[in-house]
This record gives C-alpha cells, sequence and structure tokens, in this order.
C-alpha cells in the first residue's frame, strides 16, 4: 500500500517559471525611481509596502502593481510624473499577458505521477491571476484537485485535508517555498519536499532547514518520482 493518498503541488516557481517576472518589474521600477532614491532604499519600500497591503490585496500581480504605484509616490515625495505612473501601470498588464513558461519536464513527471497517485495543485495568490496562469499551463487536467488560497499556513492546510477527506499525514506536499510549502505540513503530520528556485520572493526567504525525517529536498522536479519511489520502499 502506498504511504500518500495525495501528492500535492506548488504552482508558481515550482512548475512554471514566476518569480524572475516580478524581479525583472521591480528592477525597472528601481531604474524609474533612481533619481529619487538608491537602490536599496527602493528595494526596502516596496518589500514594507507589499507587506502592509498583503491583508488588503493578497499575493498576486495586481497587489504586486499596486504596491509599486504607492511606493513610487512615496518614494518620489509625490513628484513621480503621470507618465512613469503609467509605465509602471503598463509594466504591471504586461506581467499578466506575458506568456508562462513551464519548467522541463513537467508534464511527463506529471503524466507519470497521475498513474499512481491523486494529485493536487495548492496555489497560493489572487484568483484571477492563478487561474489565469494555470489556463495558459495546460495542466490542470493532471490534477484531481485545484485550489487556490490566500495564505498557504497551518489553519488552511488542515481546513483543504478536512474537506478532501484526507489525513495529512498520508500527504506529500512539492514546492519551491519552505514557509509556504514544507513547513506547514510538517507540522500537521505530512512530508514536505522542497525543490529550490535560483530567486526567492522576500516573503518566502528561510534561512534554516527544517531538522525532520519527513523532509526531503530535490534539485529539481523531474528527480520527485525517483524520491517518491526511494519513499515507498523505505
Amino acid at each position: 500500500m502506498s504511504k500518500f493518498d495525495i501528492i500535492a503541488f506548488d504552482a508558481d516557481d515550482t512548475l512554471w517559471h514566476c518569480e524572475s517576472l516580478f524581479q525583472d518589474t521591480q528592477s525597472r521600477l528601481i531604474e524609474i525611481l533612481d533619481q529619487y532614491a538608491d537602490h536599496e532604499s527602493v528595494q526596502a519600500r516596496l518589500h514594507d509596502t507589499e507587506e502592509a497591503n498583503i491583508r488588503l490585496f493578497g499575493f498576486g500581480i495586481k497587489g504586486f502593481t499596486l504596491s509599486m504605484i504607492e511606493t513610487a509616490i512615496e518614494i518620489s515625495d509625490k513628484k513621480i510624473s503621470a507618465e512613469d505612473i503609467h509605465e509602471i501601470t503598463m509594466m504591471g498588464k504586461a506581467m499578466l499577458d506575458s506568456p508562462l513558461e513551464l519548467f522541463d519536464g513537467v508534464d511527463d513527471v506529471l503524466d507519470d505521477l497521475a498513474g499512481r497517485y491523486s494529485l493536487h495543485l495548492i496555489t497560493k495568490g489572487d484568483n484571477m491571476d492563478q487561474y489565469n496562469k494555470i489556463e495558459k499551463s495546460d495542466l490542470a487536467h493532471h490534477f484531481q484537485k485545484i485550489d487556490v488560497v490566500l495564505k498557504k499556513d497551518v489553519p488552511t492546510y488542515r481546513d483543504l485535508f478536512a474537506e478532501h477527506q484526507t489525513d495529512p499525514h498520508r500527504a506529500l506536499m512539492a514546492g519551491n517555498s519552505i514557509p509556504s510549502d514544507v513547513l506547514p505540513i510538517l507540522e500537521l503530520g505530512g512530508w514536505g519536499v522542497h525543490i529550490p528556485y535560483y530567486v526567492v520572493a522576500s516573503f518566502e526567504q528561510h534561512d534554516d532547514d527544517p531538522v525532520h525525517d519527513r523532509f526531503h529536498r530535490v534539485d529539481r522536479l523531474a528527480k520527485l518520482p525517483d524520491l517518491l519511489q526511494y519513499l515507498e520502499e523505505n
């Protein structure tokens, strides 16, 4: 009998590239605001603004765009031009319209695992934004359940597992964020697999690895099936 009833996946930066788009856009914002403040000050102000706005806007491109505009107005002491505000707005629209780039081998991995497990997609962010990306990805058919949530914490995962009538001890979550994809699952008694991405959002950074026998790491998604086979056999 399998150890797992559910294999759950994060979406952004686990199945497809995402944070690199935010980083590129942020770099352009820094260029626009260069006349008002140094790079570090702009980055710090944007981070603080995003953090304060999360409870209102949640995670996603629309909230990020509004936070960029607010940052630009505050950093410039309201001197930012309408032309620059317009460019920042268009940057946000370009992010929403940008093509989606899947990681190599994603379809093959999901196709392989879907034959053996119930696959779930659990992603955090703005509903419209996330479902837009899911549609672009053409991956929805691999998943028995797709959940878009406002936050990924212990109560959220507990509620999801209860809704899907799944024992958390028999669930494995794979994703690029230790705080969002690994730590809550471990606390609930499940399994967490970290698949690092080369750039990490400031809100998802975590210094220390969990010390736990149900915590594992693979350096790319293509290695997840081999890890699952190892876990099943040991």
